[in-house]
């Protein structure tokens, strides 16, 4: 039989209609216990936290209050849920044994919160956070996060420690958000971008640049917005832009059913929401030899490369027939008109003779390059 044993100091505790009221300094000593069997209402202080607590009933319970409760150790065994109108801190351990912790969406400042090296386990598909789960000064944290029935969790890793960063899965089409005040229209989206996931998404806050790691099962339907799993990606809705992006590939795994991608680096901040989508392929890609007649006609007058569009972070180069260097322009926007931009054979900014040049582009964001000839005639 477990020991209980807790020592109150200036505390004030009161059991009335089912619910446990603090009005003053609760404290756990070191190897002290404490269980909850009903409502907590937290109107005192908790701050000095040191044993286990524990939340335990085969129904719910709430916990509430005018302060968020500070646990060191937490163990939650609560058939129908725990449910949190007011923020719970971890400093040490959270064990999820049976029953998942809720926090209400529409209330950024209600989450179950990690602090510096607090950690968790027992983590599943129905005992998981459904809802907002926070850390603080922490680089690296796999969100124990889901809705319903479904543990969806979020693996972040930033380049210096977060101050404060949070995260929720939403089961829902981001099309029409139930938590939101707008709606992250899928059609709008980069033209990298071919399709994004209307089944499910994240919110993620977080100032630090960072990677994110998601994953995808059976029911976020991967082929109905994928071709091929190699051009799957994470994206994002940027919040001034007001239009889906690309947020990288850099590592993936899995098949239509099951699998995980890992994201570039990006500040989650610039972004509502993110989630999966795909993009195209480099056989989608028209790259080919180009006429250019720069004679403001309005008809070839530049080197207009339409693959460009899909990565605007590129790399174009143009050499002569000798391989002399005569034009370099990093994220090209078919500028060029003909003329040297590099002191190669003729002075820079003066126009080029008439012949064939090949060039080299690199198409960073989707991995490509590609050479290829242009014939000028001026």
């Amino acid at each position: 039989m477990k020991l209980i044993a807790f020592f109150l100091v200036f505390s004030q505790m009161v059991i009335a209609q089912e619910a446990v009221h603090n009005y003053g300094n609760l404290k756990i000593h070191e190897n002290g216990a404490l269980g909850f069997h009903h409502n907590l209402i937290n109107d005192g202080f908790t701050d000095d936290n040191q044993g286990l607590v524990g939340f335990y009933s085969d129904d719910s319970i709430l916990i509430s209050g005018a302060f968020k409760p500070i646990f060191n150790d937490m163990e939650i065994m609560v058939t129908n849920d725990l449910f949190l109108e007011v923020g719970v801190r971890i400093t040490n351990n959270s064990n999820f044994i049976l029953g998942n912790v809720h926090t209400p969406r529409n209330l950024l400042d209600v989450s179950f919160d990690y602090m510096d090296n607090a950690f968790y386990n027992g983590d599943g598909d129905n005992t998981k956070i459904d809802g907002y789960a926070a850390i603080a000064n922490k680089r690296e944290f796999l969100f124990p996060v889901g809705d319903d029935d479904r543990l969806r969790p979020l693996l972040i890793l930033s380049q210096t420690p977060n101050t404060n960063a949070k995260s929720a899965y939403f089961h829902e089409n981001p099309n029409a958000p139930t938590t939101f005040m707008t709606n992250f229209d899928t059609d709008m989206r980069n033209d990298i971008l071919t399709a994004v996931s209307t089944q499910e998404f994240w919110d993620l806050d977080s100032e630090i640049p960072s990677t994110v790691n998601i994953g995808w099962d059976a029911r976020s339907n991967i082929a109905s917005f994928v071709d091929a799993i190699e051009n799957i990606r994470v994206v994002g809705w940027h919040t001034t832009n007001g239009v889906w992006e690309d947020l990288g590939k850099t590592s993936f795994n899995g098949d239509f059913d099951l699998g995980n991608i890992t994201s570039e680096t990006f500040i989650p901040d610039d972004y509502s929401i993110i989630t999966l989508g795909s993009s195209l392929s480099k056989e989608n890609i028209t790259l080919s030899n180009y006429l250019l007649t720069p004679n403001n006609n309005g008809v070839n007058d530049y080197l207009t490369i339409e693959a460009i569009t899909v990565s605007p972070n590129n790399q174009l180069n143009i050499y002569n027939r000798w391989g002399r260097l005569v034009y370099k322009e990093k994220n090209y926007k078919n500028q060029f008109e003909g003329k040297a931009n590099v002191n190669a054979v003729i002075q820079k900014n003066k126009s080029l003779p008439d012949g064939v040049y090949f060039y080299i582009l690199k198409l960073y964001d989707i991995d490509l390059t590609h050479q290829g000839y242009l014939y000028l005639y001026n």
